[in-house]
């Protein structure tokens, strides 16, 4: 028998140059929570000016959130939620790697909803209430090849208090309406971490291969990731600027993400 159940709603805008297409696209407000980590990346890799760029065009304003480290924590978390209110940000563009993705999920969440962000986390200490309203809408601009967080409603946060790192998300709200990814926003980052993240990829598909909960469709985007993936980025850690493999790294990645939603990981 086969069965599954995929529901992904994200506008998903795939290719290189692609980033030229945000201002054409129909955003979900009017003032942008731009969400950033606190490095240099999206300078570096010309996507901040490339974006900001996109935003003037399509006359949409922005507030700068630019503290997301690795492992977000639940207390940056909840700043940047005050900082959206406190901003009048009715949706949130976050560019970056994982860690940027995954916290814009909590982040919407919190920007919407009363109390701490632990009140939601389903296990662990998390309270696991239900979320009283929808996130802030999220558009997502990925700069590495590794989560698939560019389309799926899921983040990994982290909590000193009580020692814990725990996935939070799951609420339908919190799924990027639109996700832009441009490989050629790929090509500064460095060897090593190309590596990382596309180990990170291939163990995301190989995980969903694994699941007892597999199944015809994810087995089938997870086969394609994989052979893209080994293919491929041996030659992208070689050489950062070689564009093909850039594009079947992030090709391999990004269906991670479709995987995930229909096959849920097993690490």
């Amino acid at each position: 028998m086969i069965q599954f159940d995929f529901h992904n709603p994200t506008h998903l805008i795939f290719g290189s140059g692609s980033i030229a297409a945000l201002s054409q696209q129909t955003l979900p407000g009017k003032k942008a929570l731009l969400l950033l980590s606190g490095g240099k990346s999206a300078q570096v890799s010309g996507a901040y000016g490339k974006v900001t760029a996109q935003l003037r065009e399509a006359g949409v304003a922005w507030a700068e959130f630019a503290k997301i480290m690795e492992n977000p924590l639940k207390s940056i978390v909840m700043e940047g939620a005050a900082f959206a209110r406190d901003n009048g940000c009715d949706f949130i563009l976050a560019v970056g790697g994982g860690a940027v993705l995954d916290a814009s999920v909590a982040i919407s969440a919190m920007a919407a909803n009363p109390g701490d962000l632990w009140d939601y986390v389903q296990g662990g200490t998390g309270k696991g209430l239900p979320l009283a309203n929808p996130g802030l809408p999220i558009v997502t601009v990925t700069l590495t090849a590794g989560t698939g967080s560019e389309i799926n409603f899921w983040g990994v946060i982290s909590n000193p208090d009580t020692r814990e790192k725990i996935g939070f998300g799951g609420h339908p709200s919190l799924t990027p309406v639109l996700a832009v990814v441009d490989p050629e926003l790929m090509r500064t980052v460095p060897p090593k971490y190309t590596a990382y993240q596309g180990f990170d990829a291939l163990f995301h598909n190989t995980e969903v291969m694994m699941s007892k909960g597999v199944n015809l469709l994810s087995e089938t985007l997870a086969l394609s990731a994989i052979g893209h993936i080994a293919q491929y980025l041996p030659r992208a850690v070689k050489d950062g600027n070689d564009l093909e493999a850039r594009e079947h790294v992030a090709y391999g990645s990004t269906l991670a993400g479709m995987t995930m939603q229909l096959t849920s990981t097993t690490a």
